[in-house]
């Protein structure tokens, strides 16, 4: 009889994800999961990859000196998701937040994002974060008020 065990975790910030030291380094804290505004969707099936840049509602606290000159008040930052299975993608998401919820179950992540009119949901073997960067939110633009 072979006995197999999952383990099963939630993961909080995105600052535990490869590619994270630049995050890192602007922010003083680590910065939780939560909330995103998706910017753009990309699926590449020839590789089985999803990529997604979005805005996050923290803004970084230890700015390079080059990014202090302006007076910038939204972080941009996005993830690489690399072995996609079990893709579910209802409605296509336009100018809308998300609530983002990722969990580690044995070899594979799960991606869940929601919001009243979409969501998003796959399974991953690897999840890389990208640089974020920051720029000037217009008072028209609908994310994080």
């Amino acid at each position: 009889m072979t006995t197999t065990f999952i383990q099963e975790s939630n993961i909080n910030y995105w600052d535990e994800f490869d590619g994270s030291i630049f995050l890192s380094k602007i922010f003083s804290h680590p910065v939780k999961i939560g909330k995103i505004a998706l910017f753009s969707f990309t699926i590449k099936n020839y590789h089985l990859t999803i990529s997604m840049d979005f805005d996050i509602p923290d803004f970084p606290d230890n700015l390079p000196e080059k990014w202090k000159s302006a007076e910038y008040n939204m972080c941009r930052t996005g993830i690489t998701c690399n072995d996609i299975k079990d893709l579910k993608i209802l409605n296509l998401p336009i100018h809308e937040v998300f609530t983002v919820q990722i969990n580690r179950k044995n070899d594979y992540f799960t991606f869940e994002a929601t919001s009243d009119g979409a969501s998003i949901k796959f399974s991953t073997k690897s999840i890389s974060i990208t640089d974020p960067t920051v720029y000037i939110n217009g008072p028209d633009d609908y994310y994080f008020k």
